[in-house]
C-alpha cells in the first residue's frame, strides 16, 4: 500500500518526519505507534495525500500511496442511506435491520462503519484510520467490558476482530496509528513506531510483547469479515431533469444542491476547492442526465464517469456543452461517492450482495413484483431505501 524510503518527509506546518530506515509497508495490516505529539497523525496526514503527485523538492513526493486507499473517520451525524453495515453492526434492539441501514443522524460507530462499507463497496484497496478520529467503542471493547455487557447484548462488532478477515476476505489493507490499543499489535503485520518525529520499524518487538502479555479478548468478529451489499442511486433521488436547480459549492467542504447541503469537511482526501467545484456539478449533470442511473451499481457509476473524465472533453464533459469551467480539479471516484451518500434526498436500491469487492459485471434487468404496500420492489425482496 505504501513505500517510505530513506528520505526526509515534509508534511503540513512544516513538520518533518524522519525515516532512519526503510520501512515497507506492504499489504495487510500496519500499525503506528507512538507518544502523544510525537507524529502519529502527522505521518498519516502526509500519507493520505499521498494519492496525489507531489511537486518535486516537496518532500512529500518520497512517500507513495495506492491510488484506491482511502481515509476512513467517525463523522458523527452524517446521513446514510440504504448500506449494509451488518459486518460491524447487527441485532439492534427492536429487531431493527442493519442490512439496509439509514438513518439522517449517525452515531460514531455507525458513521464509520458505514463509511468503510462505502470505500468497500467502490473497490478501495487499502483504509487509513487515525485512533483519534475514531469512535472508541468502534475500535476496541476491552476484557471488562465484554465480561459485563456480553456479547448478544452488544450489536457492535468492534474493528479489531474484522481487520485480518478484510485483508483476507476483501484484498483491503489497513494503516492504522494508534497510542492506547496495543492489542492491536495481535492483529499487525508490521508495527513502526514514531518519537520525536523520528520513524522506525519495531515489529519483532511488538511482536514479543504480544506473546508475553497474551490478551485476554474474546474473538468476537467470526472467520469472515461478512458481505456487501451493491447499491445503484433511483432517478427519484433528484428533481426532475427539466427542473432548474440551483448547483454550486460553498468554499472547500459544501456541495450546495437546491436546498440541500452536502458538508464534505470530513473527506480529508478532497485538497482543492475545484474538486469540490466539479463534484458538485457532477451532481448536477447526474440530475440532467438521470438515464446514466438506470440498472447501474455506484462502482459501475463511478467507473463510468471516471472514463468520460479520461475522454476528449475531459473534465467539462460535465457542463454538458457550456462554456468550459476553467475551475475543475478531478475527484477521485471515493470522494464523489462520498458526496452522493452525504446527499439527504439519496435513494438506493440494493442488488443481491457479493463475498468480495471486485467490480462487478452489469447486471441484467432486474425483474421487480409489487409489496402488500404496492411499492415495486426487485426480486431479491429488498425494499428501495428512501433515504432519511
Amino acid at each position: 500500500v505504501v513505500v517510505v524510503v530513506d528520505v526526509v518527509v515534509v508534511v503540513v506546518d512544516v513538520v518533518v518526519v524522519v525515516v532512519d530506515v526503510d520501512v515497507d509497508v506492504d499489504v495487510g495490516v500496519g500499525v503506528g505507534v507512538g507518544g502523544g505529539f510525537h507524529g502519529k497523525s502527522t505521518l498519516l496526514n502526509a500519507l493520505s495525500v499521498g494519492i496525489y503527485n507531489h511537486v518535486p523538492g516537496d518532500g512529500r513526493e518520497f512517500v507513495v500511496l495506492d491510488s484506491n486507499a482511502v481515509r476512513i473517520r467517525a463523522e458523527d451525524g452524517r446521513n446514510v442511506t440504504g448500506v449494509d453495515i451488518s459486518p460491524f453492526i447487527n441485532n439492534l434492539p427492536n429487531s431493527r435491520s442493519t442490512q439496509c441501514f439509514n438513518t439522517s443522524n449517525a452515531s460514531g460507530s455507525t458513521s464509520q462503519a458505514a463509511n468503510i462499507v462505502e470505500a468497500i463497496e467502490l473497490g478501495c484497496t487499502g483504509l487509513l484510520i487515525d485512533e483519534d478520529q475514531s469512535a472508541t467503542n468502534f475500535m476496541i471493547r476491552d476484557r471488562r467490558m465484554q465480561l459485563l455487557v456480553s456479547k448478544k447484548n452488544e450489536p457492535i462488532t468492534p474493528f479489531i476482530y474484522k481487520v485480518r478477515a478484510l485483508f483476507h476476505d476483501m484484498g483491503v489493507s489497513t494503516i492504522l496509528v494508534i497510542g492506547g490499543a496495543g492489542d492491536y499489535f495481535d492483529v499487525a503485520d508490521t508495527v513502526v513506531m514514531l518519537k520525536s518525529y523520528k520513524l522506525k520499524e519495531v515489529t519483532e518487538k511488538a511482536k514479543e510483547i504480544a506473546a508475553k502479555t497474551a490478551s485476554e479478548l474474546d474473538d468476537e468478529g467470526g472467520a469472515h469479515f461478512g458481505l456487501v451489499t451493491p447499491r445503484a442511486i433511483l432517478p427519484t433521488s433528484f428533481p426532475p431533469a427539466d427542473e432548474n436547480v440551483k448547483v454550486g459549492a460553498s468554499a472547500s467542504s459544501v456541495v450546495r444542491f437546491g436546498s440541500f447541503e452536502i458538508p464534505l469537511n470530513a473527506i480529508e482526501q478532497i485538497v482543492e476547492n475545484s474538486q469540490v467545484n466539479a463534484i458538485a456539478d457532477t451532481m448536477g449533470y447526474l440530475q440532467r442526465k438521470p438515464g446514466i442511473l438506470k440498472d447501474t451499481t455506484m462502482l459501475q457509476l463511478m467507473t463510468y464517469i471516471q472514463q468520460q473524465f479520461d475522454g476528449q472533453d475531459g473534465l467539462d464533459w460535465i457542463t454538458l456543452g457550456r462554456r468550459p469551467s476553467g475551475n475543475y480539479s478531478r475527484p477521485r471516484s471515493f470522494e464523489l461517492a462520498a458526496a452522493l451518500n452525504r446527499f439527504r434526498s439519496l435513494k438506493v436500491q440494493q442488488y443481491p450482495q457479493q463475498q468480495s469487492h471486485q467490480p462487478q459485471q452489469q447486471p441484467q434487468q432486474q425483474q421487480h413484483r409489487r409489496s402488500d404496500t404496492g411499492e415495486s420492489i426487485p426480486s431479491n425482496g429488498i425494499i428501495p431505501s428512501n433515504g432519511a
